[in-house]
Formats: structure tokens, sequence, C-alpha cells
């Protein structure tokens, strides 16, 4: 999937899950969208860094925490 279809792909998502939803219930959505994107984040980076040298190469740097 190219990046463009990717990116229609997640317009066409939140489009269909907003519809006919209040206000509040969007924000909560997004909201708990949001923090599982950043969960999967932090898994995939923890993975990264615990596998052996051998296997990734070197370890990444760890990003800094934005809030």
């Amino acid at each position: 999937m190219s990046p463009e279809e990717l990116a229609a792909l997640a317009t066409s998502l939140a489009i269909a899950i907003a519809k006919d939803k209040t206000t509040d219930e969007i924000d909560l959505i997004a909201i708990l969208l949001a923090q599982i994107g950043t969960t999967l984040g932090t898994i995939s980076l923890q993975r990264e860094r615990l596998k052996p040298k051998s296997e990734s190469g070197t370890t990444p740097p760890v990003p800094p925490i934005i809030l």
C-alpha cells in the first residue's frame, strides 16, 4: 500500500468512525486511539532494544518523550 493510499484509508476510517457521534464521543475515541498508538510505539521500541545486538545490528537511540 502506498503512503497516499494509507493516508486515504486513515481519513476514510476517521470519517466513518465519527459519523453519528457526538463531539464528546469523538474526543474520547481520539484519545483512546492516540493512547493505543503511543503504547504500540513503546512496545515496538522496547522489542528492538531487547534484541541481541547480532539480530538488530545496533541498539537504536531512545527518542525524547514529548508531552
